[in-house]
């Protein structure tokens, strides 16, 4: 079963606009929707567990990210067949993307996801980066 479905879309839009969008190709919605979580994934995976999240079905799954993956499905729809913006479609689109940005950042946190896991180091790494420098400034002599 996938994650979302194009059924699933009636609460953000009327099907009937949907289907004559996309001309009847289930095809086309059901790529829409694999693309928009692949974006999702790319926002969430710095500090959540994106597998899990997005391998949950039915009521498992967590309401507030599949109301903002409708809402940026819904807006890659319309975008794919009008040159006139949805004004809805895209204000609720910029909050979604907006809530990523802010959840990728850390500046926002969501205690209802599960995090990343920690993955056991296979080089016995101490978990620094290289970044530390050591040493000092430039020393100069006092005349004092």
């Amino acid at each position: 079963m996938a994650f979302l479905t194009k059924e699933e879309l009636k609460t953000v839009s009327d099907i009937n606009i949907v289907n004559k969008i996309t001309a009847l190709d289930d095809e086309i919605v059901n790529e829409i929707i694999e693309e928009s979580i692949a974006v999702m994934q790319s926002y969430l995976s710095r500090f959540y567990d994106a597998n899990a999240i997005f391998s949950a079905e039915g009521a498992e799954r967590n309401k507030h990210i599949v109301k903002k993956l409708k809402d940026i499905v819904i807006y890659e729809i319309y975008e794919r067949h009008t040159r006139e913006t949805n004004a809805v479609a895209e204000r609720r689109y910029n909050i979604a993307m907006h809530w990523l940005e802010k959840i990728n950042t850390g500046e926002q946190g969501d205690g209802t996801l599960p995090t990343k896991p920690d993955e056991p180091d296979e080089n016995n790494n101490t978990g620094t980066t290289g970044d530390t420098r050591y040493g000092g400034g430039t020393k100069y002599g006092s005349i004092y």
